[in-house]
């Protein structure tokens, strides 16, 4: 089975009026849509934790919770014991241990997220790291409008309609998708998603040939 990714995560100066996390948890679900995913939970204090199947999904989560939030971020991966329970709280196996050693890690990392595997050396995972320290940098100077624009612009057939949704002229929207760096983001996202799914592919092959 591919390996699986957990997503631990913690609030960073959680006494400072950032989301509380059941406004984040809010947030999560509908990007967290079955298909194997298991939903984010809160843990300890405002530690949240979700289990995920998909790379693209893991990616997308990434993104909300530096929309949402101030969150510091371990995304681990590798195998999860069978069978899965429906409760992430008491799922365990070798991605949770990765996710928590990945959290962490990040305490003291750029744009306070770290990837760890089950199995070290996959150089992959560290050219992901790199991948969404650059797009945290993006997500996190972006503003709510900038937000908002990005968003819209996503949902609609063109830029006119998405304009229209926003209540404003197709010029205005643009400027504000140059200003929340669209492009860049979208490209981020899709570099994302392809590290990721070379990583977990590099660790299965690790893990059958150690088998």
């Amino acid at each position: 089975m591919k390996s699986l990714i957990v997503i631990t995560a913690d609030q960073i100066g959680s006494r400072r009026g950032v989301a509380p996390a059941a406004e984040t948890l809010a947030q999560l679900r509908p990007v967290v849509r079955g298909r194997g995913a298991r939903a984010f939970a809160q843990q300890a204090g405002d530690e949240i934790q979700g289990l995920l199947v998909g790379s693209e999904q893991a990616i997308e989560v990434v993104e909300t919770l530096s929309r949402v939030g101030e969150w510091r971020i371990g995304i681990g991966l590798g195998s999860v014991d069978a069978p899965v329970p429906r409760d992430v709280r008491t799922a365990n196996g070798a991605a949770f241990v990765a996710a928590r050693q990945a959290l962490t890690a990040a305490r003291s990392a750029p744009q306070d997220l770290c990837v760890d595997a089950a199995v070290p050396g996959v150089c992959e995972v560290h050219q992901l790291q790199t991948a969404l320290w650059l797009l945290r940098t993006l997500w996190r100077r972006r503003t709510t409008a900038g937000w908002e624009a990005v968003a819209a612009a996503r949902e609609a057939a063109d830029q006119q309609t998405a304009a229209a949704a926003l209540g404003i002229t197709p010029s205005a929207l643009s400027q504000r998708l140059r200003a929340a760096g669209r492009e860049e983001g979208a490209a981020g996202r899709r570099l994302a998603i392809e590290l990721l799914d070379a990583a977990r592919s590099r660790l299965d092959d690790v893990v059958g040939v150690d088998d």
